[in-house]
């Protein structure tokens, strides 16, 4: 059985008769509970798809977004929380769905009503309250859930948000300096940088504080995904817009955006796009000569951002990768930039139909169609591991059928069929392993003890952080969740 994404809650389909995702999804639950007590009723009713929170990694948000200051000021924090915890806003609330990125510092999460909650690092309005508070505690995101906008997804850049609506809509907010946010024009603007005034090409709408509609008109969206400082969508019709940074070639132009800037040491700089950029070609290239020639294009059904690469898989289990392409992340058998989607043609044999594919930071791991068919390009580790050109099978995530993925920098967690999690990590770590210790697994996957009895259903993961979502509809599930504990930081909340 192929690896379902967590992240892909609409799965291309609407509902036969039209109700919107989160009211199908709000139907009665025939989960075979005992209906003749009033405790089999209770539980009858709980929504299969929702359990709850835990949290483990470090709380010093001021500081998480600089890795360095981070290492030196609080490595050894007790605000670094190395086990998994509830959070005392969120310890009684059920949660559908939880945010991923690789480079971010803020957490997002989406309760089963459809309301949003966010915290974490604000420097630029990520997180979508309106100011630039860092915050301890989660915080309902005004104008989300019930008397707003139903969010059934959410993806977090490096330092800006994207929410998806049940309506198809999405929602942006924090750094919009290389448009990532999809709002307002890229112009040229003086800059000064030091004793020298530089030309560069920056966005007339630098941040956004709350969230505000995209400014797109295309079909409705069923997916989005972010990288650092890009972020790429996927319409009911099957096709990916892009838009944001392009400085690897990211966002799949055919350029990378790159342009002199007058009176600057550096001249070359690199120009975003704030519009949505549809990519509607895709291309077969020549290992020896390098040449590329076009393919035909069919809907695709899976988009996964990296930092800054990027990779979509077709209806047909054909995979094309684009951006960054250092340590061989895009699996296109060299470590050249690539500015429009090339075809992984050494998946052109009978494993190698792929049904879903999820890019980390170095890494691209790609789900197969048969049992046993996952493969990685790229590295988890640059330093200890050794970087796949083209895709490898990848047994490093555990015997388990995948059913959610998260990453770190340097490392993933990844949560079974079976409900257990391994992970890897050589860190720095700050708690986000959860394996009670301050030390990292230097790299070598490990089935993560503390929630050995616990099924997990879902993980969310930051730059330092990891959040996981654990089954609570069983009656052995009501023991485990008296197990942890619950994390209570309002005394040392953030103030103005």
């Amino acid at each position: 059985m192929a690896c379902i994404e967590q992240n892909d809650i609409f799965e291309y389909t609407v509902p036969e008769d039209n109700l919107s995702i989160m009211e199908a999804a709000k139907r009665p639950a025939d989960s075979g509970a005992n209906g003749d007590s009033d405790n089999g009723a209770k539980k009858s009713k709980l929504d299969p798809e929702c359990g709850r929170l835990l949290f483990c990694g470090t709380t010093e948000w001021h500081n998480a977004l600089k890795p360095g200051k981070l290492k030196e000021d609080n490595y050894h924090s007790k605000n670094n929380i190395h086990e998994p915890m509830f959070l005392e806003p969120l310890k009684d609330t059920r949660i559908r769905h939880v945010a991923s990125g690789r480079d971010a510092a803020h957490a997002i999460v989406v309760d089963e009503s459809g309301m949003a909650w966010s915290w974490g690092n604000n420097e630029y309005g990520q997180l979508g309250h309106g100011d630039n508070k860092n915050r301890r505690l989660p915080t309902p995101i005004k104008g989300t859930g019930p008397d707003g906008h139903t969010i059934v997804m959410v993806s977090l850049g490096g330092r800006h948000t994207l929410l998806l609506t049940s309506q198809g809509q999405v929602l942006a907010c924090g750094d919009n300096s290389d448009g990532q946010c999809a709002q307002g024009e890229m112009k040229t603007k003086n800059v000064a940088v030091g004793k020298v005034t530089e030309e560069v090409e920056t966005c007339s709408v630098q941040a956004l504080k709350e969230p505000t509609l995209i400014n797109y008109t295309g079909p409705p969206v069923i997916k989005v995904s972010c990288g650092k400082e890009f972020s790429m969508m996927l319409d009911l019709d099957g096709c990916v817009w892009t838009y944001g940074s392009q400085e690897s070639g990211q966002c799949g132009t055919g350029t990378d955006g790159s342009y002199n800037s007058a009176n600057s040491k550096v001249k070359m700089r690199n120009a975003g796009i704030s519009e949505p950029f549809k990519v509607s070609r895709v291309y077969e290239r020549d290992n020896r000569s390098k040449k590329t020639k076009i393919m035909q294009m069919m809907k695709i059904r899976s988009i996964s951002a990296g930092t800054n690469h990027a990779a979509m898989v077709d209806e047909m289990g054909k995979v094309f990768s684009w951006g960054a392409g250092s340590f061989g992340r895009t699996g296109l058998g060299d470590t050249m930039d690539t500015h429009t989607p090339i075809w992984m043609q050494s998946l052109d044999h009978p494993r190698g139909k792929i049904e879903s594919v999820e890019c980390g930071h170095m890494i691209t791991v790609l789900y197969g169609k048969t049992i046993g068919s996952t493969f990685m390009a790229g590295c988890v580790d640059n330093i200890r591991k050794e970087a796949n050109m083209t895709p490898k099978q990848f047994f490093d995530l555990g015997d388990s059928v995948i059913q959610d993925l998260g990453f770190w920098k340097k490392g993933f967690t990844a949560v079974g069929e079976d409900g257990k999690v391994m992970i890897s990590n050589n860190g720095p770590c700050y708690g986000e392993c959860g394996n009670g210790e301050r030390f990292r697994t230097q790299g070598v996957p490990k089935r993560m003890k503390e929630l050995e009895y616990a099924h997990v259903m879902m993980v969310g993961t930051g730059a330092n952080y990891a959040l996981y979502v654990i089954r609570d509809t069983e009656d052995d599930d009501q023991e485990e969740l008296e197990e942890y504990d619950v994390l209570d930081q309002n005394a040392i909340e953030y103030t103005e």
